[in-house]
Formats: structure tokens, C-alpha cells, sequence
């Protein structure tokens, strides 16, 4: 499934995420796999993924490595 990290696009519905394509080549993949709820928005900042809740609530979670994709 593609999600929009842009932290205004709300997630569709409850998911798992282990790991995320920023861009067509930069992957990144976090340190834990984080279940986010359906309204949930994504960001990527600083190097760690920003879920910000439908109340404003976020958290962010750290990723273990990130990388270019070379085709």
C-alpha cells in the first residue's frame, strides 16, 4: 500500500509498519514495528517517523537504518 508521509494525509485504516519508501529509492526501516490506528498521520522528520494522533497526540519512532535503493 502507498501512504503519503506528509503529515497531513490521514492513514486509511489500522496498519503495521516495519519499514517505509520515503522516496522511490530511500528506504527506511524502523527500530520496532509500530501498529497505527486509522486517522493516524505520517511524517518523516529528522530521521524518525511522526505519527500524529486525530487529537493532536504524536509520537515519533526512531529508525534503525535508512538507505538508498540502488537500481
Amino acid at each position: 500500500m502507498h501512504l503519503k508521509l506528509d503529515g497531513v494525509t490521514p492513514v486509511p485504516r489500522m496498519m503495521l509498519i516495519s519499514e517505509f519508501l520515503l522516496h522511490a529509492d530511500f528506504r527506511a526501516v524502523l527500530d520496532r514495528a509500530v501498529f497505527v490506528a486509522a486517522g493516524d498521520r505520517l511524517a518523516h522528520e529528522d530521521g524518525d517517523l511522526a505519527v500524529t494522533r486525530p487529537c493532536g497526540e504524536q509520537r515519533r519512532h526512531p529508525a534503525r537504518d535508512s538507505h538508498w535503493i540502488c537500481r
